[in-house]
């Protein structure tokens, strides 16, 4: 189903500060959301996929110091991106995560999510209600 984005946020703030907490504060996330966007719907558990395969993907350490941002731009799409800094040896993944995502995305809320890789900057755009 479907919660408020403040509600995801909740959810996903233990799993932040797990991620801060392990990585020695060299993986942090940015928040930039007011009141009004938390109020927006999102399908549940959008976000802990996204902030999962950031560290899934990503060399993070004291030369790859990683800040994930999250806010909301001006078409009401809440935007979580991350710089790009590979892993020597690509993780062993499906690939399935992104896929899952954007299906639940079109059955939920008849929507698309986006994603940007410019291979500097990873950005996925999730549209809200």
């Amino acid at each position: 189903g479907l919660v408020t984005l403040g509600e995801e946020l909740e959810f996903v703030k233990a799993f932040m500060y797990m991620m801060e907490i392990r990585f020695a504060r060299k993986l942090l996330f940015s928040i930039d959301i007011d009141q009004r966007g938390k109020d927006l719907k999102i399908p549940v558990l959008s976000l802990l996929p996204l902030l999962d395969n950031v560290v899934v993907h990503n060399t993070i350490d004291s030369e790859h110091k990683m800040v994930v941002k999250i806010w909301l731009n001006e078409n009401e799409e809440l935007v979580v991106s991350s710089p790009i800094f590979p892993k020597l040896i690509p993780p062993a993944t499906n690939g399935i995560g992104l896929k899952n995502l954007e299906s639940r995305f079109s059955l939920l809320m008849n929507k698309h999510i986006r994603i940007e890789n410019d291979g500097k900057l990873f950005s996925i755009y999730l549209p809200l209600k």
